[in-house]
Parts: C-alpha cells; sequence; structure tokens
C-alpha cells in the first residue's frame, strides 16, 4: 500500500532514536556489567521484542517511583520517636556486644523500618486445612475491620466459604476490604463472585489492575504479599494463598505443603500497617487513622518479631539483604525451604563461602514442580553449591511451597519472599522475622520432618543429567531476572 511505504521509513527512524534513548537509559542505571550487556545484546539483536522486553522488565523503577507511598514511609511517619529510640538502643549494644541478632534488627530497622516488637503471640500453620479451619473462626468472630490481602484468591469451594463471610460480615456493617494482585489473581476468580462481594458492601480493589491504562505497563511487579488482620487484633501472613489446592493438593497434585503465620500481639500493628498502606497504593482511600490501631491485646509471651517488606520501588533490596546477612554470618546451620531457587550472585555466593567455611548448609526444593522452566534454571546453579558441599533436597510428596531460613536455630525468617529473583527484585515481598531459640525450635523440627520425605541431590546424580537436559537449562537461565 502506498501510505504504508511512506510511513515505514518514518517508523524505522522513530525506533532508532528510541534504542538510542534505552541506550543511554540501560548505561546510567549503573547495573552489573553482565546486566547491562545482556539487555543492549537484546534491543539490538532482537528488534522491537527486545525494547519491548526491557520496558516490560528492565526499567528501573527503584528510580521511578511505582507507587504512591511505600509501607516503609508510613512506618517512618506513624512511629518516628519509636524509631529512633530503638536505633539508639542498638547502636549501644552494637558497642558493647558482637550480637548477631543486633546486626540483624539494625539491618532490617535502618533499610526498611521494621520496628521490633516484643509481646507477641504466633501459630504456625504447614498445612491449609487446619488454617482455614482457624482463619473462619477468626472472621466470625469480627465486629470492625477485615482486611484481606493476597495475591491469588481463587472462588472455588474455600474462596466461596471465606467469601459467604466476608458479605455476611460486610452486611452487618462490619466494615471488609479486600485486595488482590492484578496479575496473580487474573482469572482465578469469576466475576459473579466480585459482584457478589461488592454488592454485599464489600470493598475490592485491585493492586495495578493489569486493565488500567496507567497501571497496565507494570504487569511484571506483582503484589506477592499474603495478609489478613482482623479487627486490628489478630492477623495472618506466610506462603498460602486461598484455595482448595492449599487444602488437598488441587488437581496437579496429591499434597501441598506450605507455611504460614498466625499472629496477635504487637506486631499486628505493623501487619496492619502495610495493608493500609497497599491498600492506598491501589486506589483507595489514605485511612492510616488510629482506630485501626487499637491498644494490642497482652499476651505476655516474649517474642521478638520484625515485620519486613520489600519491593522493585523499595530504598533497598532489604529482603535480598536480610537473606544474605544471615547466611553470610550463620556459625553453624542454616536451613532453607524454598519451592523455587533462581538467586542472584550474592546470594550463591554467600550460600558457598558459608559452606566452604564449615557451615552445614542444607536446601530443600520442590521436587514436584508446578512451573518447569524455574525448575530447569534452579538446575543450572547446583553444579558450585555441590562442590561447595552445599546439602540439595527435592520434596517428592506434593508440591512444596514454603518460604523459610533458619540460622543457627536462633533466628528465623518466614513470609511470602521466594529465594529467587523475582521476589528479591521484582515483587512486593513480605517476611517475619523471629528471634529466639523457642520459636525457631519448632520450624527446625518441621525441616527435619519434611527431609523424611526428600530425595538428596548428589554429585553423582548431578553429573548423569544429559546434555541436551543441560542445554536446556542453560538457554532458560538467561531469562533467570524475570522468572
Amino acid at each position: 500500500m502506498p501510505i504504508l511505504n511512506v510511513i515505514s521509513p518514518y517508523l524505522y527512524y522513530i525506533y532508532f532514536l528510541f534504542v538510542i534513548v534505552l541506550t543511554i537509559t540501560i548505561l546510567l542505571d549503573n547495573k552489573p556489567p553482565e546486566v547491562t550487556v545482556a539487555w543492549l545484546l537484546a534491543i539490538y539483536f532482537l528488534p522491537y521484542v527486545g525494547a519491548v522486553i526491557y520496558l516490560f522488565s528492565g526499567v528501573n523503577w527503584k528510580k521511578r517511583k511505582i507507587v504512591k507511598q511505600l509501607p516503609e514511609v508510613t512506618f517512618k511517619t506513624y512511629l518516628g520517636p519509636i524509631l529512633e529510640q530503638q536505633r539508639h538502643f542498638l547502636e549501644a549494644v552494637s558497642r558493647k556486644i558482637d550480637n548477631d541478632m543486633a546486626k540483624t534488627v539494625s539491618l532490617v530497622l535502618n533499610s526498611s523500618n521494621a520496628i521490633i516488637t516484643l509481646d507477641n503471640q504466633v501459630d504456625f500453620f504447614y498445612e491449609g486445612g487446619p488454617l482455614f479451619e482457624r482463619m473462619v473462626e477468626d472472621l466470625e468472630r469480627a465486629e470492625e475491620t477485615i482486611h484481606l490481602e493476597y495475591f491469588i484468591y481463587k472462588s472455588d469451594r474455600i474462596g466461596q466459604r471465606i467469601g459467604e463471610i466476608l458479605k455476611r460480615k460486610a452486611r452487618k456493617g462490619v466494615k471488609v476490604r479486600v485486595l488482590f494482585d492484578g496479575v496473580g489473581n487474573f482469572r482465578k476468580m469469576s466475576w459473579r463472585f466480585k459482584r457478589e462481594l461488592r454488592e454485599s458492601g464489600v470493598e475490592v480493589r485491585y493492586f495495578l489492575d493489569p486493565f488500567n491504562v496507567l497501571t497496565g505497563r507494570l504487569l511484571n511487579y506483582c503484589n506477592h504479599r499474603k495478609i489478613v488482620v482482623i479487627d486490628g487484633k489478630t492477623a495472618y501472613t506466610g506462603g498460602m494463598n486461598i484455595g482448595d489446592e492449599y487444602i488437598n493438593g488441587g488437581r496437579r497434585f496429591s499434597f501441598w505443603r506450605d507455611t504460614h503465620i498466625r499472629v496477635t500481639g504487637e506486631s499486628v500493628a505493623m501487619l496492619q500497617g502495610v495493608f493500609l498502606s497497599d491498600w492506598y497504593n491501589s486506589g483507595g482511600e489514605k485511612i492510616i487513622d488510629e482506630r485501626f490501631f487499637p491498644e494490642p491485646e497482652v499476651v505476655d509471651n516474649y517474642l521478638p518479631i520484625q515485620v519486613v517488606c520489600s519491593g522493585p520501588d523499595s530504598d533497598w533490596y532489604t529482603l535480598k539483604k536480610l537473606y544474605f546477612n544471615l547466611i553470610a554470618n550463620a556459625n553453624g546451620e542454616v536451613l532453607i525451604q524454598s519451592p523455587y531457587f533462581i538467586p542472584d550472585e550474592s546470594i550463591r555466593s554467600a550460600l558457598e563461602a558459608s559452606s566452604l567455611s564449615g557451615v552445614d548448609v542444607h536446601l530443600i526444593m520442590t521436587g514436584v514442580a508446578d512451573k518447569r522452566v524455574p525448575f530447569w534454571v534452579a538446575h543450572t546453579y547446583f553444579e558450585s553449591l555441590l562442590k561447595a558441599g552445599v546439602n540439595i533436597y527435592f520434596y517428592e510428596k506434593g508440591f512444596f511451597h514454603p518460604k523459610m531460613l533458619v540460622v543457627d536455630g536462633d533466628i528465623a525468617t518466614v513470609g511470602s519472599c521466594n529465594m529467587d529473583v523475582r521476589s528479591f527484585h521484582l515483587d512486593y515481598e513480605l517476611n517475619m522475622v523471629f528471634y529466639g531459640e523457642t520459636v525457631c525450635k519448632g520450624l527446625v523440627e518441621q525441616f527435619r520432618k519434611d527431609l523424611q520425605e526428600c530425595r538428596k541431590l548428589t554429585p553423582d546424580v548431578y553429573n548423569k543429567l544429559s546434555f541436551p537436559a543441560r542445554l536446556r537449562n542453560g538457554v532458560f537461565r538467561m531469562i533467570a531476572p524475570v522468572l
């Protein structure tokens, strides 16, 4: 067509100028040399496609804020005096003793404004059935507010059961707010279910709605957090979304192993603050108010906890720094559970250095994959880890989905953060950090129990991997940063 013949040269020049702008942008981002080279090659040798992939996956949103207010800012705004008080205390303690716990508390406090709370009671759930039964009991007792935030909420049997409670409570005057991730929850919940929630008075919002013109370009950045806060007094967080598969394994798996937390006490206020920040960032009203932070019930149980948030536009990749700090400073044992294992160079080096220095490092990941590509890519990291003496296991009873790290039996972190680049750099995540042998003891016991359902990967077994499989794994590793 004549008009296309006229337009085509102009499109070429426009794209050429666009590539120059992208090149300058990439060079100014100061990313690691290998990352910079990879993006430049993608843009130059994959015309149009490479540029589109970079816009969705490579733009450094750390310098271009995605959301209006990060939880870290909320904490600083409303907990300023407490933050300063704790910083001064930790500085005094650090000068007197070489305390790994104090260092970890300081790292999290300084990088994400996460104060340490002391009066808390927690219950851990390792299967969905008991978790949802307890959650239903707590939801039934709600009198003022129910706040739910999930990466995935399915309108299946358990989703409908919880949904009925939400609708009934909303009709009775309880303020119910529900927040879903726009990408994670895509096609997981029926339009009818959402309509019924809204008609009952439940407020429903999406974090970075994929159908919104302004936020659709940010599809690569997901809210992976799982939070429930009831009346500002009881909260849940961890690795489980809402879906039948967490109870019975679903159609694909015979069993689903995960870890979730129920907490009462002072830490509930921190989880409430995260939810309210995410609600505001999703187009909801700014509802930071004292009525959402009632005086916590005294549980009379000394349990130090920090609530740690991280995201692509955070000032620091706090969760990655937390994992690195715990692994690098371990003295005796490192226990890791993660369904996916795609570490960046710093985490991999920390694991190798820790193992080579005599620390017992144990990693359990799923042996029954729900996503083949991340499972294949994980294998490309095993050779050097095995050589360094890291113990690697595949859980084979069913799908393995917990995200946990325990170091030396006295510091642990559990939450939504996988040990992969996506969780460290691209998604909004939330973990709780627990201090003390008492709380860690149960997590260590569960780890030992999980080992009984595992197959250990040995160097001999790894070396038998076929050439086509190694080649396939290596090819897919090139997209590891966005998996």
